[in-house]
């Protein structure tokens, strides 16, 4: 793998291991409480949201365009599902990237942005759900698990 998409591959790593982390210290009681959202209100909804949004980049990979026209259904599945269907998508990413020279240009909405640019897209949403599961667990009183909150020095 170039070396550019091996960085931004590690750099996913470390924040999908945040999300990971969350599935698998928070139980079920926390993992659904409700948050102050509309349709993601739980943090098991926005787990499961990554993994289709993942699943639509890795998909542009492959037809050079990012396309989230479909609309997304919302499953409450279990955590271990979420993390095994986590697992099986970050694999697929890892194996799409090795295949690339970083030349490649995917169509993001009419626009052409290089396959840099759409792993760091990949980043950065994923990275606004940490940010807005970490405020929900301060506002709604969720600790936040400790395999999370040390790393990244936040308060208990």
């Amino acid at each position: 793998m170039v070396a550019s998409l091996q960085a931004l591959l590690d750099d996913w790593k470390v924040t999908r291991s945040i999300i990971v982390g969350f599935l698998e210290e928070l139980d079920d009681t926390d993992l659904d409480k409700p948050l102050p959202r509309k349709v993601l209100n739980t943090i098991r909804l926005q787990a499961y949201e990554l993994t289709l949004f993942q699943r639509d980049i890795v998909q542009s990979f492959i037809t050079k365009t990012v396309d989230f026209g479909e609309e997304y259904i919302y499953e409450n599945l279990a955590a271990d599902v979420l993390i095994k269907r986590m697992a099986f998508l970050d694999a697929e990413l890892e194996q799409a990237l090795a295949r690339m020279d970083g030349t490649e240009v995917i169509d993001y909405y009419g626009e052409s942005y290089n396959v840099h640019r759409i792993v760091s897209v990949l980043i950065g949403h994923e990275n606004m759900h940490v940010g807005q599961i970490i405020a929900f667990c301060y506002a709604t009183g969720i600790e936040i698990p400790a395999c999370i909150a040390e790393p990244m020095a936040l308060e208990g």
